[in-house]
């Protein structure tokens, strides 16, 4: 209409064996960055090319994002400290990569460690609270978080 071109609007599909599952990928971004509690989240969301959203949408999408993480919440200490062993193994990897880069980073493998840590953390949150809001994995127990 107005001579506009239509967007293709990518699509996530996952299936399992009861159903397909499908998430508009600019949502599924959205929410990611929001899980990954990295700020300011609507300065990262721009940068990563999506639309801009109003302050209202924006808090609400912080909530969403509460709500989701909340689900698992029991899970963040392990999530914790996977993200620190995991930033560890990472540092390790890339300073024995190659002995140059060993030599130069030394001093700031603690500063690799942290950023290879937030990654992991984030990427972890945002992969598990994903796979909840899927319903692709849940909680056992009397308590799940609910």
């Amino acid at each position: 209409m107005f001579g506009r071109k239509k967007k293709n609007k990518m699509k996530v599909s996952i299936s399992n064996s009861d159903k397909v599952l499908s998430v508009s990928l600019p949502i599924l971004m959205r929410q990611v960055i929001y899980d990954t509690m990295l700020m300011p989240t609507e300065d990262i969301a721009n940068a990563m090319g999506l639309p801009p959203i109003s302050d209202e949408v924006a808090d609400m999408e912080e909530q969403a994002s509460e709500q989701r993480l909340q689900r698992f919440s029991r899970l963040l200490p392990l999530i914790d400290s996977h993200a620190d062993i995991a930033s560890k193994i990472a540092v390790a990897a890339y300073l024995l990569e190659d002995n140059e880069i060993e030599e130069r980073f030394m001093e700031d493998a603690e500063t690799l460690q942290r950023l290879f840590r937030l990654v992991a953390l984030s990427s972890s949150l945002s992969c598990v609270s994903t796979l909840f809001n899927l319903e692709l994995i849940e909680l056992n127990g009397a308590n799940n978080g609910k």
